[in-house]
């Protein structure tokens, strides 16, 4: 299935009234909100996204989701009815926000990475450039990919950065080894390469 086939496919899912749809529309589709327009952009990382317009009851906004296809092809969101469910699941934690940009800060004691994840967690060793091995307390390991500058930006725009790793650390799944900056954000994956692929025992 091209993209374009699976955009026109997504757009007669979503525009549809019957529940033989196959959209769990518990959450109040087609009700209380529903999405009424599709876009493929490129991301500045050179991925693809899909840009949703969704009108929810008196307001309408614009979620942006991933729409990479080898991403979608290994994730199983290459069908209609799968990334379908993906996108009711994601959009609201998707919403694009009018950003400014930052003035300047003042300078930061950024610790380096590795030093960081040894405070945390004991165990931490640059294996190469931009990828630190940490060995939690139960022998569980897991390798951090982030160079020091994408550290450093990381840690700089978060007052809790630690904690939101913390968090995208104790909720991986088994097989997802590796945890990677993508976006701004960390995020557990069974793969060191972008964008982070999630465990298929993941709801996503």
């Amino acid at each position: 299935m091209t993209d374009d086939e699976l955009v026109e496919a997504l757009r007669a899912i979503f525009a549809a009234d019957a529940v033989a749809d196959g959209l769990d529309r518990s959450d109040g589709y087609g009700d209380e909100y529903r999405i009424t327009a599709l876009r493929v952009v490129r991301g500045d990382d050179g991925f693809d996204d899909l840009l949703l317009t969704v009108e929810d009851g008196h307001d309408t906004v614009t979620s942006r989701l991933l729409f990479d296809r080898a991403w979608r092809v290994a994730s199983g969101l290459d069908d209609a009815g799968s990334y379908a469910t993906f996108a009711l699941a994601r959009w609201r934690s998707s919403i694009v926000h009018e950003t400014v940009e930052p003035g300047p800060r003042p300078p930061v004691d950024v610790p380096e990475v590795e030093e960081a994840l040894r405070r945390s967690y004991g165990n931490a060793n640059l294996v190469r450039h931009g990828v630190v091995e940490v060995v939690e307390d139960d022998g569980e390991i897991f390798l951090l990919h982030a160079t020091p500058q994408q550290w450093r930006r990381f840690v700089s725009g978060r007052p809790d950065a630690m904690g939101a790793l913390e968090e995208v650390v104790g909720a991986r799944w088994d097989d997802e080894d590796h945890v990677v900056l993508f976006r701004g954000a960390f995020h557990s994956s069974i793969r060191p390469e972008l964008p982070p692929l999630r465990s298929r025992l993941s709801p996503q």
